[in-house]
């Protein structure tokens, strides 16, 4: 089972949330999740964020199809897959610090949402991923905490897809919505080397009936570069406006949303300039003028760059203290009494 070994604390006035580094027999390099005050930077909904890896690095560095600008993907080895069980122990064990914050009660009865998100391809950890979101699920109740939803994220694996949609209809007891991390058209299998296998046009047409099966419409992921260049490769890409419509001309307003997020760049992965808020502005504009759902957000943990495979599993600020050690004891024996 994954052991939390310390954390960093996000945010000005390191208010917005924590990055947990968890470490894994035989594996040398620090797992990592993260849990946010609010859900959504900025807007007190009551509803705690909780962002939950699905692998020990990426798989796709070992098929040499990283996307170009994610940390994990770049920085670390893969080592496997992540066990159902050690995926929810990530949700619970968050939850459990959450609920037994003295210092800020008002975290204790928040609703709940996991975005799976953090290192590694959840599409290709789908078969773990249900079980650790029923099994999270099942911690939760005996919790007596509410689950607002789940978020299943995938660069754009179409089996996934196509078992979600058939879970949403028979497996899963709470909500879980999908987000495909499509960030281009124009030239994607540059920053995203997956398109060649998995292209975005048959990722398109595979979310073309989640929303009449769930009854919301599934989000689409669009990454604001700015003159980003990676280090590992001669190529430098902006989503400019027209690079944006080039996206929304293929999608369809009626069955999808729009989530557009700022870049965070770093120098050991490459270079990128500020997407200044005036071309923000504009660029949501003129999407939802064309009748898009959107939302735009800014990155948590900017001053750590926290953002698209997380930290790169870089050593914590903080050692856990014995108080956390408890709840991780606590959140294992949860997982162990619950799990089929």
């Amino acid at each position: 089972m994954l052991e939390v070994i310390g954390y960093d604390i996000f945010g000005q006035n390191k208010l917005e949330g924590m990055r947990y580094a968890w470490l894994r027999p035989g594996y040398a390099r620090y797992i990592e999740s993260a849990s946010f005050v609010n859900k959504s930077k900025g807007k007190n909904e009551g509803i705690c964020g909780y962002t939950t890896s699905v692998s020990a690095g990426c798989v796709l560095a070992a098929q040499k199809l990283s996307c170009s600008f994610c940390r994990t993907g770049n920085l670390l080895p893969f080592r496997g897959f992540l066990t159902y069980k050690e995926i929810a122990k990530q949700n619970v064990f968050m939850v459990l610090v959450d609920m037994y914050q003295e210092a800020y009660p008002e975290l204790r009865n928040k609703k709940r949402e996991f975005a799976y998100m953090g290192q590694g391809e959840p599409g290709f950890s789908y078969s773990q991923v249900r079980m650790a979101i029923e099994l999270t699920n099942k911690v939760m109740r005996v919790l007596g905490q509410e689950v607002y939803r789940h978020i299943f994220a995938t660069c754009g694996i179409t089996e996934a897809i196509y078992n979600y949609k058939d879970d949403v209809k028979n497996y899963f007891t709470e909500k879980v919505t999908l987000h495909i991390s499509l960030h281009a058209t124009k030239e994607r299998e540059k920053l995203m080397p997956i398109d060649r296998i998995y292209p975005y046009g048959e990722v398109i047409k595979a979310i073309d009936d989640i929303s009449d099966i769930t009854g919301e419409k599934p989000c689409i992921g669009i990454m604001l570069f700015n003159q980003f260049s990676p280090k590992s490769q001669r190529f430098n890409y902006t989503n400019s406006k027209k690079n944006v419509l080039d996206i929304i001309n293929r999608l369809n307003p009626q069955k999808c949303r729009l989530s557009f997020c700022e870049y965070n760049s770093t120098d050991d992965l490459g270079k990128a300039e500020v997407y200044s808020r005036k071309e923000v502005e504009e660029l949501l504009y003129e999407v939802q003028k064309r009748g898009f759902e959107t939302k735009y957000f800014s990155s948590f943990g900017q001053d750590k760059k926290a953002a698209c495979g997380m930290l790169g599993g870089k050593e914590p600020e903080y050692d856990i203290s014995d108080k956390w050690q408890k709840l991780s004891e606590l959140a294992d024996k949860l997982i162990i009494e619950n799990a089929n």
